[in-house]
C-alpha cells in the first residue's frame, strides 16, 4: 500500500472518530493543511494527521497561527500502535481512543 494510501486511510479514521464525538467533519483532499477540519457547536478543530506524529517546526507554527487567527484549537493525530491520539499542540492531550 502506498504511503498516500496508508494516510488517507488514517485521515478516515480520525474523522471517523471525531465524527463519533458529536464533530461535523471536513476532510481536506490530497494534502490540503490542515487535514481535517472539525466543527461542534462552539468549537472549531484543525487536526494535522501523522501516522507516525511528527511534524516539522515550520508546519507546527502555521497550524498554530492559523488556529489562533480563526480561534481554533490545533491538534496533532497520530499513533501509538494500534492506539489514536489526539494530541493538542498547546502540549495538552486532547483524546484518546
Amino acid at each position: 500500500m502506498s504511503s498516500y494510501r496508508r494516510g488517507r486511510r488514517f485521515e478516515y479514521r480520525v474523522r471517523d472518530h471525531l465524527e463519533r464525538l458529536g464533530y461535523w467533519v471536513v476532510r481536506q483532499s490530497r494534502s490540503a493543511f490542515p487535514d481535517l477540519i472539525a466543527l461542534k457547536r462552539g468549537e472549531i478543530l484543525l487536526v494535522e494527521c501523522r501516522l507516525r506524529g511528527r511534524l516539522k517546526d515550520a508546519e507546527r507554527k502555521r497550524l498554530m497561527e492559523l488556529a489562533e487567527r480563526l480561534g481554533a484549537r490545533p491538534l496533532l493525530a497520530y499513533r501509538e500502535g494500534r492506539r489514536l491520539i489526539l494530541e493538542e499542540l498547546d502540549g495538552g492531550s486532547c483524546s484518546r481512543s
